[in-house]
């Protein structure tokens, strides 16, 4: 369903979603097509389920996680600054994440970008804001530790950078649907891009 509709009926599941999501973790869909850089970065796309989804009864939802790997070297942080991970030497710091959705291989609807915290949007979808792995940060004058910061993904580190639902809803296009996450941020202060497919899922009525 589009994003409108996925806030008037998918908010009114969010209970009994947060009541499974454990269950999803152990049932998760095996990663689709996985994309790298010459950054060292991977991303790769996790799915809740196989499907087919259709627009009625209880299985018309599928939740994606949005992964990266950096594979890039730890380096030594003891360079006389206090370094959080949003700037730690060869994180990736990420700026947004571009959804692009795809049914039977044509692009459906207009590019959704996703931005973290402290200003996440789209602005309709507040909520959201959790679904980010921010850095969390002190200020000088110490707790409470409310300074909100980039995402960021370590070297050595396969991080769920930000999740992401969709529902089917009448109306809709029906076929194969694949969802493509682009993640854009920086390493180094360098702009770096990296992306990830969905596996395949199939719409119905």
């Amino acid at each position: 369903m589009s994003r409108q509709a996925w806030t008037a009926r998918g908010i009114a599941r969010a209970a009994a979603f947060i009541g499974i999501v454990a269950g999803l973790a152990l049932a998760f869909v095996p990663t689709a097509t996985e994309s790298s850089t010459s950054s060292g970065l991977h991303a790769s796309v996790g799915a809740s389920t196989k499907g087919p989804l259709s627009t009625t009864g209880s299985l018309n939802a599928v939740w994606h996680l949005i992964y990266v790997s950096n594979v890039n070297p730890v380096e030594s942080a003891n360079d006389g600054q206090f370094r959080a991970r949003d700037t730690l030497h060869n994180a990736f710091v990420v700026s947004s994440v571009d959804e692009t959705i795809f049914v039977d291989g044509e692009q459906y609807g207009a590019v959704t970008t996703w931005t973290p915290p402290p200003y996440p949007t789209p602005p309709a979808f507040p909520g959201y804001a959790a679904r980010w792995t921010e850095t969390v940060q002190c200020p000088p004058t110490g707790p409470p530790c409310n300074e909100v910061r980039s995402p960021a993904v370590l070297p050595g580190e396969k991080t769920a950078v930000l999740f992401l639902g969709w529902g089917h809803g009448p109306g809709e296009l029906n076929g194969k649907y694949v969802f493509r996450f682009t993640v854009h941020g920086t390493i180094n202060g360098e702009p770096v891009d990296v992306s990830g497919n969905s596996v395949p899922i199939k719409m119905t009525d």
